[in-house]
């Protein structure tokens, strides 16, 4: 199955065509040099790279987050508007359960935990088997203050973050530093084509937004009653 995959929910941006576990062609770049808009002329020079049209792919797979709110918003976008022409799948999935999964992969850990700057003071973690990738519980993700993550991190976690380079300057002394990686579009077209495969219930095409609103609608006035 031939699959595009869109991976924005970090600084580091990535867009590949996947078959078969392969890379046919890939676009990386990052997210600070880059106007957002800038993704639909990249998958245009992506497609000619390989050789293929919009309407040969087969599967659309987007990275969900959490993460950047605009550029998960972006790249879902992108994938549901190059898909509806051919009416096909656009499968979302969890950036940070993808490269739970890749870091799980190349072994050395018992746990692997996911960190990423949640924005408000506050940062976003998940909890991960070392050997599968699996989330150590059903909804994997909550936001805590940094300086709470000392007791909910297992003993001997491997640490990751794609917020790095934002987080160290307020990382505490005491605890390990994590590693800066980030989730590829590879690892998101892998975990896409599983759910895609599987019974599961579809992840919503909606960013993983952690917070709760900050504002909410006011309340509709009551329609004056009929005469």
């Amino acid at each position: 199955m031939l699959v595009l995959s869109i991976e924005m929910s970090s600084a580091e941006n990535d867009v590949a065509l996947v078959r078969a576990g392969q890379v046919l062609a890939r676009r990386t770049w990052t997210a600070l040099m880059f106007h957002h808009t800038r993704l639909f002329d990249l998958l245009h020079e992506l497609l000619a790279e390989a050789g293929v049209t919009p309407e040969q792919v087969e599967l659309f797979a987007v990275g969900r987050g959490p993460g950047s709110f605009s550029g998960t918003r972006v790249a879902l976008t992108a994938a549901q508007a190059f898909a509806m022409p051919g009416g096909r799948p656009v499968v979302a999935v969890s950036s940070g359960i993808a490269l739970a999964r890749t870091v799980a992969a190349a072994g050395g850990a018992d746990t692997v935990a996911v960190i990423g700057d949640a924005r408000r003071d506050t940062i976003w973690l998940g909890v991960f088997d070392g050997k599968t990738g699996a989330p150590a519980e059903p909804a994997p993700w909550i936001t805590l203050p940094l300086a709470q993550l000392a007791a909910l991190l297992p003993a001997g976690a491997k640490i990751v973050s794609p917020d790095w380079t934002r987080l160290a300057p307020h990382w505490p002394a005491s605890l390990p530093q994590p590693i800066g990686q980030f989730p590829t579009a590879a690892a998101v077209a892998q975990l896409a084509l599983e759910q895609h495969a599987s019974a599961t219930t579809p992840e919503p095409l909606l960013p993983i937004y952690l917070h709760p609103a900050v504002a909410t609608p006011p309340p509709r006035p009551a329609a004056p009653p009929h005469p």
